[in-house]
């Protein structure tokens, strides 16, 4: 297992660097404004890949051992289409797109839903290299598209990035399907019982994923209210100081997929509680040490890299740093209760970050800017993260003395791989 996290927090880390690079180029070439942009569509297609993945998202992770695949696979596809052809209507009707917006948009949201189907295929088999692959690829090939469009051909525009996205996304699709072409026997089966069982786990899933979604990114729908060039710049600083601290998150993720997809094909609830407390605490250490060495970069270092338009940015990466941390730790907690079926638990404590986001995104943000952006996703965190923290102590029987304090003994992560 620990060569597993290993290998996937490296590919994580891969691509958290390439991402980086995106952010880079962008910000340098397109300034705060292009930023702003990219991160409010890009925004939109995420929220759209949410409600696709109630039927075809990460609980497929623990049906798929459970079910024939080939029964799982066409209507989390056919979700994956009606969800990306016509949702990015929907937005329309608030955004008000041009002609050429809205096609990519509804471009990236289809390969964003369908390569992001057969990801979860390649998680639910336990092909955890072929997936860091397939990702690592995508990113490869996003940054590959950018340079040549910006450097070599001089197309410098937001819609440059868009087709560099849909590229990526392709790939991943490409790689995807090539390692599961030999996975799906065909077979008959009920599409009434097959969306059933996936609605019954992706909707809890979901729902804790888009309550999360809203406490990661509503703050961007706000500072963007005004819809002029200022409130796109606003977005644009406050979302790359949230890319670059949330890369922080590359460690947990890669613990959390093998950590996911570990427990789902074993029935041990004590692993199961013994190993996710030495995640929490190598996720939160790792992390911590992270943040340090971010927020120890000289200001200059941020203003040299991203241009003047980002002077500010070491500011906001400060403030959230608190809560970066904290989900460090917690979400390993998350991960568990998904692994373990206990999806509620997520749902309720995304709600519970969502409860703390909704008031403050409406009286921090007028009051201070884009700091009560950061104060207000901070302090969401920290509420998210406390409310996991209690729900697997008393689920676990452990003390807050051993899930906090006993750092002894974290290796070896299991007794049997």
């Amino acid at each position: 297992m620990l060569t597993k996290i290993i290998q996937t927090i490296f590919s994580k880390g891969i691509i958290s660097i390439i991402n980086f690079l995106v952010v880079l180029i962008t910000a340098r070439y397109l300034g705060a404004g292009g930023r702003g942009e990219i991160s409010i569509l890009f925004l939109n297609v995420t929220v759209i890949l949410l409600f696709n993945d109630i039927i075809g998202g990460n609980a497929l992770v623990y049906i798929i051992p459970k079910k024939n695949p080939y029964s799982l696979l066409l209507p989390a596809v056919f979700a994956g289409i009606i969800t990306g052809v016509l949702l990015p209507f929907v937005f329309h009707l608030y955004f008000h797109f041009q002609t050429k917006e809205l096609i990519y948009f509804i471009l990236l949201a289809l390969l964003s839903n369908i390569s992001s189907i057969s990801n979860v295929f390649l998680n639910g088999l336990q092909k955890i290299k072929q997936n860091n692959l397939a990702s690592i690829s995508q990113s490869i090939a996003i940054i590959g598209s950018l340079i040549i469009q910006f450097f070599i051909l001089n197309e410098i525009s937001v819609f440059s990035f868009y087709r560099s996205l849909a590229f990526g996304y392709f790939v991943n699709l490409l790689i995807s399907v090539f390692y599961l072409k030999n996975d799906f026997e065909r077979v008959s089966f009920s599409w009434k019982e097959s969306f059933t069982l996936m609605a019954h786990y992706g909707l809890m899933v979901q729902a804790a994923n888009i309550f999360q979604l809203l406490n990661y990114r509503f703050c961007y729908y706000v500072l963007d209210s005004a819809n002029d060039l200022q409130s796109k710049k606003n977005v644009g600083v406050f979302s790359t100081a949230s890319s670059i601290s949330e890369a922080v998150w590359v460690i947990m993720n890669g613990i959390t997929m093998v950590q996911y997809v570990t427990l789902s094909n074993r029935n041990n609830p004590q692993l199961a509680i013994n190993l996710t407390v030495k995640l929490a605490k190598i996720s939160f250490a790792l992390s911590v040490l992270a943040l340090l060495v971010l927020n120890c970069l000289p200001n200059e270092a941020f203003t040299f890299l991203f241009g003047n338009d980002f002077s500010d940015i070491k500011t906001y990466c400060f403030l959230l740093a608190p809560g970066i941390a904290a989900y460090a730790f917690a979400g390993v907690y998350l991960h568990y209760f998904s692994a373990t079926g206990n999806m509620k638990f997520n749902a309720t404590s995304a709600l519970v970050g969502l409860a703390v986001t909704l008031p403050c995104s409406f009286i921090l943000i007028p009051l201070f800017g884009t700091k009560g952006a950061a104060y207000t996703n901070c302090a969401s965190y920290i509420a998210s993260s406390l409310f996991l923290l209690f729900v697997f102590k008393k689920q676990s029987q452990i003390s807050f003395y051993g899930l906090l304090f006993k750092w002894k003994k974290l290796l070896p992560l299991t007794n049997k791989q």
